[in-house]
């Protein structure tokens, strides 16, 4: 007796759900079968930000249809991450695929679904030295083209005059394309300006450049500078080009023919 009233006095931790566990709450009409309008409320109240995630969605799903003839029947995850690239987790398709092998894994330690994950992890990591010095270098060119386009609207600015002497004074100071120039004038023109910074970031993300996602555009761009600090490939690339201006910059005296008799 004293054991069964020890128990009702003590209170029942409750467990967490686990990953997989049914959820015991969902709002009404947030199912695939609900009214989109009514998806799209929620995702808004929640701050999703569904419109960058379908247009991905919809990129990936151009590329793939582009080079695999029926993605609906055979879709190989070696060669859909191999189109894709470094965004191959923005499609569904992909996404479905590699849940589908991790729950084989870890359910029946298949060994050919952890071979299809390997593949995905040497993807995200690089599999070579050659892959990661290429994404490194993806990153420092993404950096300079953010600091082009933030000098170019700076140039803008401070640019007078006709629309072809404008762009003729920024293409000339600020180093950069005609199209560069173009973007910079309508950027500062724009009664909607905004922000240099975002502007930028946004230009070169939707170049195909691939920056961080933080909370601001701010936060991004200090992100891709911590990415590009810290790669030990980048640095051995500064160190590259940093002995090579020493060399040219100390000319060594030429012996004349006339000096060798």
């Amino acid at each position: 007796m004293r054991s069964a009233s020890w128990l009702q006095a003590v209170p029942i931790a409750i467990i967490p759900n686990r990953d997989g566990d049914p959820v015991e709450f969902k709002p009404a009409g947030v199912s695939e079968e609900g009214p989109p309008l009514e998806i799209l409320r929620y995702a808004e109240t929640l701050g999703i930000p569904w419109r960058r995630l379908l247009l991905s969605e919809i990129e990936a799903e151009h590329k793939l249809r582009r080079h695999i003839a029926d993605v609906r029947k055979d879709l190989p995850l070696r060669s859909a991450v191999t189109i894709l690239s470094f965004s191959f987790l923005k499609s569904w398709r992909v996404r479905d695929r590699i849940e589908g092998f991790a729950c084989r894994a870890r359910g029946a330690a298949d060994g050919g679904a952890i071979r299809q994950l390997r593949i995905v992890f040497q993807s995200l990591t690089g599999k070579a030295d050659r892959a990661q010095i290429a994404f490194a270098e993806h990153l420092h060119f993404a950096h300079e083209r953010i600091l082009l386009l933030q000098r170019a609207r700076r140039i803008a600015a401070k640019s007078r005059g006709t629309m072809s002497e404008r762009l003729a004074f920024i293409c000339s100071t600020a180093c950069c394309s005609y199209d560069d120039a173009a973007w910079a004038i309508l950027q500062e023109d724009s009664p909607r300006r905004g922000q240099r910074l975002d502007a930028a970031v946004r230009k070169v993300r939707e170049e195909g450049f691939l920056i961080p996602r933080e909370e601001n555009e701010a936060r991004s761009l200090a992100s891709l500078r911590r990415i590009i600090r810290g790669s030990r490939h980048l640095a051995r690339r500064r160190r590259t080009l940093r002995d090579s201006r020493d060399t040219v910059s100390m000319p060594r005296r030429v012996r004349l023919p006339v000096e060798a008799n």
